[in-house]
């Protein structure tokens, strides 16, 4: 988490003086009517968007982040587990404008009964359909999960989960203000005990696994053109297991909520605030109240910054460039 605020400090303070240049005069600073990967573009029109996230929260969204894009983005909390900071982040680099490589968190309850993002790897696309008014837009995302180990008195847990979404976005016509989202996660849960004398198998390891078809949601209210409220609501894999129980562990779901509001700082920059809530399904029952629903809160900060590495490229070191790239076509 230090090494990311850190890289996300450096990022900041170099958009900044990136969007803060003025447009150049006559002295060779740049022309000013260039394209933004051109060589001799502003230096600061590169970073005048407009940007696109891919993401809702953890939510992919039918949308990536664009060609010749690097999005990192990161948030924290110190609720979730008091005294220690809980975090989770995106990176996405985008090739052409429906493709992205991404390592990200991905949501699943952990055995402790916390919402611990899963690491994993992944591509999401944009499926190359002409968008119309009325008609959404379709997106796919692929997350490879890369296994989550924790130890207790002995015994190793380890989880992984490997997702594939198929989300649609539609921006609702006369309420150009309002955008849903909504889809499908279709999740591989898997959880291995070692360690654990009472479960002892042919390999020396007990395991089980599940294949879960989960909806997800969500919605974006703008509130002006820098501002904008958004929530998410899905169901995510949740691991059953507490050590000394006789009971065999087991996989099953828990509901995840989070809404919050989403500020463009800068262009390039976009600062998030959320409430996030669990509500896990085996512990509910029809005279439960709020407070024995809701299993979990939290209160999480976060930040996504933007850099267009093809422009970044072009000027240092003249790769990239639209001009080169119009004269490749051009050859024969």
């Amino acid at each position: 988490m230090v090494r990311r605020a850190l890289l996300l400090a450096v990022l900041t303070s170099s958009a900044r003086a990136a969007a803060a240049d003025p447009a150049p005069a006559a002295d060779g600073g740049g022309d000013a009517d260039a394209p933004a990967m051109a060589a001799d573009a502003p230096p600061g029109k590169s970073f005048h968007g407009p940007f696109q996230t891919s993401r809702l929260f953890s939510m992919p969204v039918a949308d990536v982040v664009g060609a010749y894009m690097i999005s990192l983005s990161g948030d924290g909390s110190l609720l979730q587990q008091p005294g220690a900071l809980t975090s989770a982040g995106v990176l996405a680099i985008g090739f052409g404008d429906i493709a992205q490589l991404e390592y990200r968190h991905t949501e699943a309850i952990s055995v402790t009964g916390v919402n611990a993002p899963l690491p994993g790897v992944g591509v999401q696309l944009k499926l190359p359909i002409p968008e119309h008014v009325g008609v959404p837009a379709i997106g796919v995302a692929f997350r490879l999960g890369v296994p989550r180990d924790e130890d207790f008195d002995g015994t190793r847990v380890r989880e992984t989960v490997t997702d594939l979404y198929l989300v649609g976005r539609l921006r609702i016509p006369h309420a150009t203000w309002l955008t849903l989202h909504g889809g499908a996660r279709i999740s591989s849960a898997k959880l291995e005990l070692a360690g654990d004398p009472t479960r002892v198998t042919a390999h020396g390891a007990f395991e089980t696994d599940k294949v879960l078809v989960l909806p997800t949601g969500g919605y974006e209210v703008a509130m002006n053109s820098e501002a904008r409220i958004v929530g998410e609501v899905a169901l995510a894999p949740q691991f059953n297991w507490r050590p000394g129980d006789a009971a065999d562990p087991t996989i099953g779901y828990a509901v995840i909520g989070r809404f919050g509001l989403r500020w463009a700082l800068l262009p390039e920059i976009t600062i998030d605030a959320s409430l996030g809530y669990q509500i896990d399904s085996h512990d509910t029952s029809p005279d439960s109240g709020l407070r024995d629903v809701v299993q979990q809160w939290d209160i999480r900060l976060g930040a996504e910054v933007f850099v267009p590495w093809g422009a970044v490229a072009c000027r240092t070191v003249g790769a990239f460039c639209e001009e080169r790239r119009k004269h490749s076509k051009e050859s024969p």
